[in-house]
């Protein structure tokens, strides 16, 4: 058990924050964390909420800017997806988990927030999940009006 918790205790201190730019307009930019690989590159170790074409376990590369880790450009993918949900307003924790099951049945996780009015979560699909059947489950709640999604990255082995 010791030995578990020390094997847990060392990747979280292996985790490194990485700032991935989301509006270049702005210069907004989205922090995750992710596991150092080799040299300038990382796997990531969240599922991103604001960021497009990136997915947990994708493994890409940085640059430093200003003392910062900054994302310059993908060097694999893990075979994740990722799609995000947003609540309406005044929805909170529970309405989510009520429309939830369908997709923990196929396999899919989350990540979720509350930094804003509209809770938002952030799905993530395995390599093993039917993406497909997880999109009909999003999208027929979204057209009755349960929630809104977005496609952040839809991986294809196809796509490689």
């Amino acid at each position: 058990m010791a030995a578990e918790a020390e094997a847990i205790e060392d990747s979280l201190m292996a985790r490194v924050k990485i700032s991935f730019p989301i509006s270049s307009e702005y210069g907004a930019v989205e922090r995750m964390f992710a596991q150092h690989t080799a040299d300038n590159r990382y796997v990531l170790d969240n599922s991103p909420f604001y960021a497009f074409d990136i997915s947990f376990c994708d493994e890409f590369f940085v640059k430093e800017v200003n003392g910062e880790k900054v994302f310059s450009g993908l060097a694999s993918r893990g075979g994740h997806s990722t799609y995000r949900i947003k609540l309406p307003k005044n929805k909170d924790h529970e309405y989510f988990l009520n429309y939830w099951e369908p997709l923990k049945e196929l396999g899919c996780s989350f990540e979720g927030s509350s930094a804003n009015e509209r809770r938002l979560y952030s799905i993530d699909m395995p390599p093993d999940v039917n993406v497909h059947k997880a999109y009909q489950v999003m999208e027929s709640l979204e057209d009755e009006g349960i929630w809104e999604f977005e496609e952040g990255h839809y991986y294809s082995a196809s796509m490689q």
